[in-house]
């Protein structure tokens, strides 16, 4: 199963490249929201093969989640490899640069269920595949909005 989404973003491809890539600024995100999370790799600058682990609770159950980079083409492509417990995901962001001052990210989340109760699960998704992807397009635009509103790093 399949969810993607596309959002253009007023920034140069460097900047939006740099964004997605701020993966302390993900962390943060997660601890805010009352989450565990932690590396699991030593590399000091972001790169293939960076990686976490994730504590946080889904239909009131606590669930543990890994994630590794596992493509980092520098500045249009990343992919993370994302395991929760019976559940296999890829995650894709694509960056084309559209001009010098506008860049669309395109976003595709291959979810592929490898025990009998990820599968239930994933067709649970499948019935409300509609409000998930627009909350998924929601959340894109909501990051496009934040990317645009961050000041040029000064070099």
């Amino acid at each position: 199963m399949n969810f993607t989404g596309k959002e253009d973003i007023e920034k140069p491809i460097d900047e939006v490249f740099a964004a997605i890539t701020d993966h302390e600024a993900f962390e943060k995100q997660v601890m805010r929201r009352g989450h565990e999370i932690s590396r699991t790799d030593t590399l000091t600058a972001p790169g293939v093969g960076m990686g976490w682990k994730m504590r946080f609770p889904i239909r009131g159950q606590m669930r543990d989640l890994t994630a590794k980079v596992s493509t980092f083409d520098q500045p249009e492509h990343v992919v993370l490899d994302v395991t929760i417990g019976g559940l296999d995901a890829v995650v894709k962001v694509d960056l084309i640069e559209l001009s010098r001052m506008r860049t669309r990210m395109n976003l595709d989340i291959e979810l592929m269920p490898r025990t009998i109760t990820s599968r239930v699960l994933v067709q649970s998704l499948r019935l409300r595949r509609a409000s998930l992807t627009q909350s998924l397009r929601r959340r894109m635009a909501d990051f496009a909005l934040q990317v645009e509103g961050r000041a040029a790093p000064t070099a």
